[in-house]
């Protein structure tokens, strides 16, 4: 009981919360905000999307100080608002949502790269990426290319990385630090066959979920291979989780629902 009023409670906030950012949105671009500023509004709302939400967020390391392919072990749909709130990157979306009403306004104020649908869409990934750390943007990735419980992390994909190979920006691995449960598996989870509302709700029900965010020592990336850059970043959130170095058989390269 206890639980779904503090869900309640919680979910009428955010609602708030969000039509704060539509908001906040029209200001920044009514003033013509540069940069710093609307880096510092995006963060800050995310910090309080997730202070609202009961996420305790703590930061250990040091925050990238040049653009980087920021890196990280894949649990939940938090993890998006987890590394916004720190290092305010730059996402990638499909061209269609550029046009959607509110939502495409939105995402094109806040400098969001889009990407049309077909045959080369690997390509058009890795050059956006490409292209967005030329212009001093952060970009974040998921290298598993999927969700876990978060009792493993899987083989990271080397394709994302061409990104930065031969580039000059670093890759810095990020280790998603959540809660576990005896069983080694992440409470906050969202992956297989989980559904999205369920998923929220529980989070909202908990008296809180805490998360630590590992910035780790950043990789140089001139005369490395894509392939060494994934061994080395996973191998290094692995070693910060305390995680086994190889997957459970058969879990490598699952996909989520």
């Amino acid at each position: 009981m206890i639980g779904t009023l503090r869900a309640l409670a919680r979910l009428m906030r955010i609602a708030l919360h969000m039509l704060s950012a539509i908001w906040l949105t029209w200001r920044m671009a009514r003033r013509g905000d540069d940069f710093e500023q609307r880096s510092r509004v995006r963060r800050a709302w995310y910090d309080r999307a997730l202070w609202i939400a009961g996420v305790r967020v703590r930061v250990e390391g040091e925050l990238p100080p040049r653009p980087s392919l920021v890196v990280a072990n894949h649990v939940s749909w938090l993890d998006i608002p987890l590394i916004g709130s720190t290092v305010d990157p730059c996402f990638l979306s499909k061209a269609e949502i550029a046009r959607w009403p509110i939502i495409g306004w939105l995402a094109r104020q806040h400098d969001t790269r889009f990407i049309e649908r077909g045959a080369h869409q690997a390509s058009a990934h890795v050059e956006a990426m490409r292209q967005g750390l030329d212009d001093g943007r952060h970009f974040v990735v998921f290298p598993e290319g999927t969700t876990s419980r978060g009792e493993f992390v899987r083989r990271f994909h080397p394709r994302l990385f061409a990104a930065v190979t031969g580039s000059g920006h670093p890759v810095q691995p990020v280790a998603l630090d959540y809660e576990r449960a005896p069983s080694g598996q992440v409470p906050a989870s969202y992956a297989d066959d989980d559904r999205l509302v369920v998923s929220v709700w529980k989070l909202l029900c908990r008296r809180e979920t805490p998360v630590t965010l590992h910035f780790l020592a950043p990789m140089e990336t001139a005369d490395q291979e894509r392939r060494d850059l994934a061994e080395g970043a996973r191998n290094a959130i692995v070693g910060t989780l305390g995680l086994p170095v190889d997957p459970p058989s058969g879990r490598q390269t699952r996909r989520a629902s």
